[in-house]
């Protein structure tokens, strides 16, 4: 069966509104003319009449009560999707996913979706944490829109934006030797427990701190643990080894743990900002115009 279109449906609805054509078509500024014929073509398609005539005008008919109740909907939620597509596209509405490394905790990241959220509380935010491997896996399957990304890596088929860079620091259990230093440097570290979390993949950290650590021979212990980073500076605090974390974190109360700054050469980490090229999303445009205004000068 033919399908009747939206101009037909909205013809008829104006009609079951005021019973009447001539009123109907005054209030669509239309001849009465284009009006009829509209809705004849609509009775002839589903094959039901919609309208009884009669001397005193016009007057539904059981079907055509059933069908205007149907068709108000169906107007209705076309007026919904334009206008929500509408404010998509002026970015005033809509999904953005996120995927982040740092901490939200504290530092320009939060900044910036503090921010957003003000400028654009329309558009609803999503956010994924994992580690670079994770976050450019996630843009390549298209689950978010963009990532917040520590470390350096490679990735030849994505726009990137360097944004700020974050001081690393050691956690320490409070009455570790070294607690009572201002400042360590990678190789006062080297021959302690690491502890690392495999949720941020195990083996990227693993591979930063052999970077930085291993020297003459020397592999640092670790241990993986599948768990939460809060869950990670709690055996911290219980003497089972050491971490490293943003300084993004050291502003919160672990107990038993104390956060000191790692100096020297790769002591920062760079963040940056990964996406798509040819993602169409307008939020993701807004948002990464807002990381451009909050990121931080160059490197140190």
């Amino acid at each position: 069966m033919d399908q009747p279109d939206f101009k037909a449906i909205k013809y008829v609805v104006a009609v079951a509104e005021h019973l009447s054509f001539r009123r109907a078509a005054d209030a669509l500024r239309i001849r009465q003319s284009a009006v009829s014929r509209q809705v004849r073509k609509l009775e002839e398609v589903i094959g039901v009449a919609l309208f009884e005539r009669y001397s005193g005008g016009l007057r539904l008919t059981h079907a055509g009560r059933t069908f205007i109740r149907d068709a108000r909907c169906i107007l209705m939620l076309l007026d919904q999707a334009v206008g929500r597509a509408d404010r998509n596209g002026r970015a005033e509405a809509g999904l953005l996913t996120l995927g982040f490394f740092p901490s939200l905790v504290s530092g320009p990241l939060k900044e910036a979706l503090q921010r957003f959220r003000r400028l654009s509380p329309g558009i609803l935010i999503e956010t994924m944490e994992g580690s670079p491997v994770d976050q450019l896996q996630w843009l390549r399957a298209r689950r978010i829109d963009a990532g917040v990304l520590a470390g350096g890596y490679e990735a030849s088929d994505l726009k990137q934006l360097p944004l700020w860079e974050e001081q690393i620091f050691a956690a320490l259990p409070q009455d570790h030797e070294l607690a009572g230093e201002e400042t360590l440097n990678w190789q006062d570290l080297r021959r302690e427990h690491w502890l690392v979390r495999t949720f941020e993949s195990g083996a990227v950290v693993y591979n930063f701190l052999i970077g930085r650590i291993a020297a003459d021979g020397h592999i640092p212990a670790t241990s993986l643990h599948l768990t939460s980073r809060e869950n990670v500076l709690g055996l911290v605090g219980a003497g089972y080894g050491v971490t490293i974390v943003p300084e993004t974190l050291v502003g919160l109360n672990f107990p038993g743990v104390v956060f000191r700054p790692i100096t020297g050469e790769g002591a920062l980490l760079p963040i940056s900002a990964a996406w798509l090229g040819n993602n169409d999303n307008p939020a993701l445009r807004r948002f990464l115009s807002l990381l451009r205004q909050v990121r931080t000068p160059p490197p140190r």
